[in-house]
């Protein structure tokens, strides 16, 4: 099945590369370092974790040396940092490497549906700094739940919906049915966000309750028969309105101006249904569904078409940096998403890889070191790359969270920090069409772990790649930098628990030799007394018996 898949994929896109002569072939380069040699000195038998050198080592390697100095590769298991988890892989006199790693698991969901109510949600607000979620409806119901986290509890996250709404239907004068409808927070207005719907915009005091939420119009946001999707980027809002095109608008000293639109007429097309687009830095890529992905420059508030990715069916994109990801369907209904690398100074782009899979893609997002892929109810985690395709080993990374579909998927902010040595937690909210769900994501930092049940000493390579190197600024979508560090083992068994203990039973074993050698000392003085008194008492029962004789002689004399 997947062969079939892939090899309509392939021939429908060399039809699509003869028709756009952008499709083609970039050398790829390989920069290779040599890291400082590594000493590993241990004492116990309990798995050791060692960070290794370079934070963004998306494969890792390690070879063990036997005593001829042939190397042997070790095979590399998907483990996490917790030691119950390394005792069952019986790491015993060796040791594994683990590349940088991201762990997903949904620790909350909760049920926004009754027995009585039919309602699609549109757009999730989270608010932790307010302790509050704003939650946006089809019929343009706007409801609350409250957010709190609880770092001492056991049950550290807890979310309750109130049972109110607050319809702002009663704000429009004309007859409303049914829109979608999004929250759109400018970073330098921190007390109100807007409400934007095909009826216009409405801006939502932050501190507002559900009970007397307070709300008030921005007339620049005209209506539209179709809003598709909305987003923000420092100054800027852009709004997505399908065939009318994009709208975009600039925010400054606390007002919204509207500055231009985007219509068929500059894309070179008759019609269009702009469905999604992404604002970043002086950036605006906008997809249309019929025919491709467009990316324009913002210059001086003006927009300047760069470069046309022209793809038909499309459904989904995003990008981080000049990585993009694009979901199309071809003629037969197979949806497929091809990982992208533009180059905006010559204006060409090039495909990378194409990812195939039997879910239906919904949405993604992406960010520096990962792509979120979420489909109706599978979602993947990948890492995107020139030089690898899924992640290896990535049997944990594919989650079935819920059965209803995603919505809304987005990094929840969060005033604390979760980062220690080996890893670093955030959290994701999402919104599904019946229930809230958070995530928790831990993206684990690439790590050799050895354990040694005995005393011994083990030489290892190391080889690694990653996205970059840290001593070398060149950052090509199309190069990767190969590490090689080599590693000495020096473990001196488990009856020693650390370095201490030489210290302990070294100052324990002088003074039992000094106390020894007094006891031996006084032994020898002691025997050599018992001696002398032995000789005294000798000397004196002569001297005894002498003086009895010397009488008797005197006596027999006289």
């Amino acid at each position: 099945m997947y062969l079939i898949q892939i090899g309509l994929i392939a021939s429908f896109l060399i039809v699509n590369t003869l028709q756009t002569n952008r499709i083609r072939n970039h050398p790829n380069y390989t920069y290779s370092i040599n890291e400082e040699l590594l000493t590993f000195k241990f004492a116990t038998q309990e798995a050791h974790v060692r960070l290794l050198s370079n934070p963004t080592i998306y494969d890792v390697d390690v070879f063990r040396s036997d005593k001829d100095g042939l190397l042997e590769q070790i095979e590399t298991p998907f483990l996490s940092l917790d030691n119950q988890y390394l005792d069952e892989q019986q790491l015993d006199n060796d040791c594994v490497g683990l590349p940088k790693h991201p762990k997903l698991n949904e620790i909350l969901s909760v049920n926004l549906l009754d027995n009585t109510l039919d309602i699609y949600y549109t757009d999730i607000l989270s608010l932790p700094q307010f302790d509050k979620i704003f939650l946006l409806t089809d019929e343009l119901e706007l409801r609350q739940a409250t957010l709190q986290y609880n770092s001492s509890s056991q049950s550290q996250w807890k979310v309750e919906v109130k049972n109110i709404s607050y319809s702002l239907k009663n704000l429009y004068p004309q007859e409303i049915n049914y829109t979608n409808a999004y929250f759109a927070c400018f970073n330098d207005y921190q007390d109100k966000c807007l409400i934007l719907s095909n009826y216009g915009g409405i801006w939502l005091d932050k501190n507002s309750e559900i009970e007397q939420p307070i709300l008030t119009f921005e007339p620049v946001i005209s209506p539209n028969k179709d809003l598709n999707k909305v987003n923000v980027f420092d100054q800027y809002l852009a709004i997505a309105n399908g065939n009318a095109g994009v709208d975009l608008y600039q925010f400054q000293n606390n007002q919204l101006s509207y500055l231009l639109k985007i219509t068929s007429k500059d894309l070179n097309q008759t019609s269009i249904n702009i469905i999604s687009l992404k604002l970043i830095k002086n950036r605006l890529s906008i997809l249309d569904e019929h025919t491709g992905l467009y990316i324009f420059d913002i210059i001086n508030n003006q927009v300047s078409l760069s470069l046309t990715l022209p793809y038909q069916r499309c459904v989904a994109f995003d990008h981080s940096e000049d990585t993009y990801l694009l979901v199309a369907e071809t003629p037969n209904n197979i949806e497929y998403m091809m990982e992208i690398f533009i180059l905006p100074i010559s204006k060409e782009y090039y495909i990378n890889r194409i990812y195939v899979d039997d879910f239906s893609f919904r949405e993604i997002q992406i960010d520096d070191d990962y792509a979120i892929i979420i489909g109706e109810d599978v979602h993947l985690v990948v890492r995107h790359s020139i030089f690898n395709g899924f992640m290896k080993n990535n049997t944990d990374l594919v989650k079935t969270f819920f059965e209803d579909e995603l919505i809304r998927f987005e990094y929840l902010e969060m005033n604390q920090t979760f980062l220690t040595q080996f890893v670093e937690t955030s959290y994701y909210i999402g919104l599904s069409k019946g229930s809230l769900h958070i995530w928790k994501f831990d993206d684990y930092n690439p790590v050799i772990i050895c354990r040694f049940q005995y005393g011994t000493s083990q030489n290892y390579t190391i080889r690694a790649n990653s996205s970059k190197c840290e001593n070398h600024t060149n950052r090509d979508l199309f190069e990767q930098c190969q590490i090689t560090q080599y590693l000495v083992i020096q473990a001196s068994g488990p009856l020693l628990e650390s370095d201490s203990n030489y210290l302990i039973i070294g100052v324990s074993v002088s003074v039992a030799i000094v106390i020894f050698i007094i006891i031996v000392f006084l032994c020898r003085r002691g025997r050599a007394l018992a001696k002398k008194i032995q000789e005294l008492k000798k000397q004196a029962e002569e001297l005894k018996k002498y003086k009895v004789l010397e009488a008797e002689q005197q006596s027999v004399g006289l």
